[in-house]
């Protein structure tokens, strides 16, 4: 049965200095691009959802041993309060690279496009995705390159408040990003309760697409197993969500060039941490048994002092829990040498930083 062995884990960016000036780097976004370079994007601010922060390119040439910071992604006019997220990098059948990600603002709407000719050195002026018909979308990963060359980007649209409505969101284009499709809904919450967050999308060597999807029931506020679909016409229709067979909250995957898929995800439930698995059913499936740990939390040991505050990283009420989250949204690539590459975000004493694990499959 294959499983999956860690190789390493390094640090992609961590603030130098904590004891002098707060920095909070989270949300990452990494890409392996066709000459193998990695390129991860980061939020940096000094809060996690404070206005001054940016969205950061980081970039390695030796397989993610080692990493530099190359610069921030440009910052629209008219930036309104509210945080600015990473979403992922799209790769053109010309060879350019894109990166989508998300800022509020006080005019317009969508995402916002930068465009790089240089593998991620220097980037273009902004372009932006009109979310329409929707008012706002959030970011949904790296963007899928079909065969034809069509683009295929993922977002999220939701309303919370008293009747939150939610739904996973994808648009396509056909010429390189510079135009597409208007933003259809392919999965709104089910009768039964379950709402289907954070959509991730990645493409197998037949072409076939999956989506995952961090799957919750509102109806009794409790988290669900990750559920997937797939489509097999390119993104125009889509199967119904199934239980991929492992719980987790946000989750990335991507298709293998062994084809199997790999899954990384949250893991907000003893022991919490960031987990991966594999597929070898297109992802349908996912083996949890011989899941592997890529980092853990730790709880802190206490004797005589009560704790005071409450744990904020939990599963329940998930929509203000979420923005108290110290660890999480993992991102996964893969390098020609069949390396997978991990990235995430983690708190370790105070500082909230970007790491990844290295992994490779292994046959037994």
């Amino acid at each position: 049965m294959p499983t999956l062995e860690v190789v390493d884990h390094i640090s992609i960016y961590r603030n130098p200095h904590p004891n002098l000036t707060s920095e909070y780097v989270a949300f990452p976004a990494i890409r392996a691009l066709p000459d193998d370079a990695l390129l991860c994007m980061c939020r940096h601010g000094t809060a996690r959802e404070s206005v001054d922060g940016v969205v950061v390119v980081h970039r390695s040439t030796d397989g993610g041993l080692t990493w530099e910071r190359v610069g921030d992604l440009p910052k629209p006019p008219g930036v309104s309060e509210g945080a600015c997220l990473p979403g992922g990098f799209g790769i053109t059948a010309e060879g350019e690279t894109l990166a989508c990600f998300n800022y509020p603002w006080t005019e317009g709407a969508g995402q916002l496009v930068a465009r790089s000719q240089d593998g991620g050195r220097s980037w273009s002026e902004l372009d932006r995705i009109n979310s329409a018909p929707f008012e706002r979308l959030g970011p949904g990963g790296n963007l899928v390159t079909r065969s034809d060359g069509t683009m295929i980007a993922a977002g999220e649209w939701g309303e919370e408040g008293d009747n939150p409505d939610w739904a996973a969101t994808m648009t396509r284009s056909t010429d390189g990003g510079r135009t597409w499709e208007p933003w259809r809904c392919i999965q709104g919450p089910g009768t039964d309760g379950l709402y289907y967050f954070d959509l991730r999308i990645t493409q197998l060597i037949d072409g076939t697409l999956v989506a995952a999807y961090w799957t919750h029931d509102m109806k009794k506020d409790v988290g669900v197993n990750v559920h997937t679909a797939r489509s097999t016409d390119g993104g125009e229709t889509w199967s119904e969500p199934t239980d991929a067979g492992f719980w987790g909250q946000v989750t990335d995957i991507h298709g293998l060039q062994s084809g199997r898929v790999v899954a990384v995800t949250n893991h907000r439930r003893e022991p919490l941490g960031v987990r991966a698995l594999l597929s070898e059913d297109g992802g349908a499936s996912f083996d949890e048994e011989n899941g592997v740990d890529l980092w853990g939390v730790e709880p802190a040991q206490v004797r005589s002092a009560p704790v005071l505050a409450k744990p904020r990283d939990r599963v329940e009420n998930l929509l203000d829990a979420y923005h108290f989250f110290t660890f999480g949204t993992p991102s996964v690539t893969q390098l020609s040498d069949g390396t997978i590459v991990v990235a995430f975000y983690v708190t370790e004493e105070h500082v909230t930083y970007v790491r990844c694990c290295r992994l490779k499959e292994k046959d037994s």
